[in-house]
């Protein structure tokens, strides 16, 4: 019985796991241009981190944008330093939308902006500049700010 519908459609089977091995390797093809793409684009967000803040070996006084105390009343943000958030701003931007088109793994993506965007500099030019941003990109800064903001409020350290 099963001898005689193997011999009568051995073609039709044959085809039928060739078209399902076809399937198969496309979407295996499909996952693997999806990860060499992620990769792709986490290798050229690294490249530009690294483009910005290769400035400061230019330009050392870049640096008191990490500081976290600083009076900005008695030492205002510089042209340069001004130049250099917004493009890091401008970078993050990049960064979000990346995670929102699936392009990226968020990780750890929101607490690296936080320990950058709740410095007092950038702080300061991202309340200047966030107007020319779209509101969701706006809302994910400011709810990512408040939010961290509360659990770091939260923590207390045991000596």
């Amino acid at each position: 019985m099963i001898n005689d519908f193997l011999l009568k459609n051995w073609f039709d089977f044959l085809q039928s796991s060739f078209i399902i091995g076809g399937f198969i390797l496309s979407f295996i093809a499909t996952q693997n241009n999806i990860r060499s793409r992620k990769l792709e684009h986490l290798l050229h967000i690294n490249r530009s981190y690294r483009e910005i803040w290769s400035k400061t070996y230019t330009f050392p006084e870049l640096l008191r944008v990490r500081q976290t105390s600083i009076d900005l009343k008695i030492h205002p943000i510089t042209e340069h330093e001004r130049r250099m958030i917004k493009e890091m701003i401008i970078h993050i931007y990049a960064i979000y939308e990346a995670i929102q088109s699936n392009q990226i793994e968020k990780g750890e993506m929101d607490k690296d902006i936080y320990d950058f965007l709740h410095l007092p500099i950038p702080n300061c030019i991202w309340n200047e500049v966030k107007i020319y941003h779209n509101k969701q990109f706006i809302d994910y800064i400011d709810e990512l700010l408040s939010k961290h903001r509360r659990v770091s409020t939260n923590i207390q350290l045991l000596d």
